[in-house]
């Protein structure tokens, strides 16, 4: 227990840096909870794009779907490059490109309904999708209409009868109305990952440093207190300091929010978020071996963080890296956090699944069982060295 003692005595002194901390970093989650669009709900409403259309077959068919579309998007012109149109996207000036290839009245007319369009848009995106579905929804009509009989000019005129006499698109909610959580608790969780492991480095990792001075090294190696014990009162020391941060952020959540974190959809981000902490929590005392310093330790809080916050979807949605991104950020524990965190906002491609949820909350504890050991092996090498 000296050592538990010694380590709280320690943290006391340095509350004043942590509550710091923890105030700068409760803030930027509030700013970003609290400006952030609502996008469990505006991804599924009926609403006007930006979209460019290049039409290379000069036809009455292509002529139509392009009249079509002009009527409920906004067209706009298509950018130069490639380059150009990549910027664009990314920063949501522009929705959707759809190019209709020469030949494309052809195939409508022979009843083809593969690769008659091409399009340029963010992969795995909402409004992409949208667009999809109303071109495939007009173009279905037409043919059908070809189908029985009618001619171009006939089949066209009745395809936007047809569609104007649809019933309007009303939002619908795939949650229990029970368990309804405003998509802005989400976001309390989703840069947790980051705030973690810049929180823990900075106020865990120094503490863990002073243990692992050679003076004080030397002294407890002279007295009868074996490493092992030493080791296991000093990690169980920093998962209670852990928790007693994890704990302060539900509160900050609970006084936001209110009864929203209590939802069924929030206790289980709450719960992702508990599997993270100990992520950190190995990782501030596998780091705490190499960093001589506070100086060394904010580095690499800085590298470690920022990297697998871009990497893993913490600052860029997953959807909008690409596949080799996200093939190395399989290899980090803040990705899965974020697969789970993004399933249950509703803000990713895939359906929430409970055994998908377990899988990641069980890859991470994996994480951070691999990183507790690691990091205890290392101080054993490291103590018969000296």
């Amino acid at each position: 227990m000296q050592v538990f003692n010694a380590f709280f005595k320690i943290a006391r002194k340095r509350i004043t840096a942590i509550s710091i901390y923890f105030i700068i970093y409760a803030v930027i989650t509030l700013i970003f909870s609290f400006t952030a669009s609502d996008e469990i709900n505006s991804k599924f409403q009926a609403k006007s794009l930006t979209i460019s259309i290049t039409d290379e077959d000069h036809s009455t068919a292509s002529a139509a779907v392009t009249e079509y579309l002009s009527s409920l998007h906004e067209i706009s012109e298509l950018p130069a490059d490639e380059e150009a149109i990549s910027d664009q996207l990314y920063y949501r000036t522009l929705d959707y490109v759809l190019i209709i290839p020469s030949g494309f009245e052809e195939k409508l007319l022979s009843q083809e309904k593969e690769n008659l369009f091409e399009n340029i848009k963010i992969p795995g995106s909402a409004n992409g999708y949208f667009v999809d579905q109303q071109i495939s929804q007009y173009t279905s009509t037409l043919q059908l209409y070809l189908a029985g009989g009618c001619s171009l000019d006939d089949a066209v005129a009745k395809t936007n009868t047809s569609i104007d006499e649809l019933a309007p698109v009303s939002s619908v909610s795939f949650h229990d109305a029970k368990n309804n959580t405003s998509s802005r608790v989400f976001y309390l969780y989703q840069y947790l990952p980051y705030i973690f492991i810049a929180m823990l480095f900075t106020g865990l990792a120094p503490i863990l440093v002073i243990f692992n001075k050679e003076t004080l090294h030397a002294r407890m190696c002279c007295s009868a207190f074996p490493l092992v014990k030493r080791n296991f009162y000093l990690s169980i020391a920093s998962i209670v300091y852990s928790l007693i941060s994890w704990i302060l952020f539900i509160i900050f959540g609970l006084l936001v929010y209110g009864k929203e974190m209590f939802s069924h959809l929030s206790l289980l981000c709450m719960a992702n978020s508990l599997a993270f902490l100990f992520v950190a929590v190995a990782l501030a005392l596998l780091i705490s071996f190499f960093a001589p310093d506070d100086n060394t330790v904010n580095i690499l809080a800085n590298i470690l963080g920022l990297s697998m916050s871009f990497l893993c979807g913490v600052f860029v949605p997953q959807y909008m890296l690409s596949d080799g991104v996200l093939s190395v950020g399989k290899f980090l524990p803040a990705y899965w956090y974020i697969k789970a965190n993004n399933m249950l906002a509703g803000f990713s491609s895939d359906p929430f699944s409970m055994n998908t949820y377990y899988q990641c909350i069980g890859i991470q504890l994996l994480f951070a069982a691999a990183i507790f050991a690691i990091a205890l092996s290392f101080s054993k090498l490291k103590s018969k060295g000296r």
